[in-house]
């Protein structure tokens, strides 16, 4: 499942790239477009481990007052 905050990663991460494609032409768009779905499960990779860790210090942290 896709989340917005995954797609809005990866279009940060792919915001040069498509930056040169669209405005500048110095690559091509097909160039940008792979480089953004590259960037879709990385993003996704990132932000699970960024939620795991979250969810994994809030689990800590309600064991410790009880």
């Amino acid at each position: 499942m896709l989340r917005g905050s995954v797609l809005l990663v990866a279009l940060l991460f792919s915001a040069p790239i498509i930056w040169q494609a669209m405005i500048d032409h110095t690559v091509g768009v097909d160039t940008a477009i792979v480089r953004f779905l590259v960037a879709i499960p990385v993003a996704a990779v990132l932000l699970a481990l960024i939620r795991a860790a979250a969810a994994k210090r809030t689990s800590d942290s309600h064991g410790a007052d009880e």
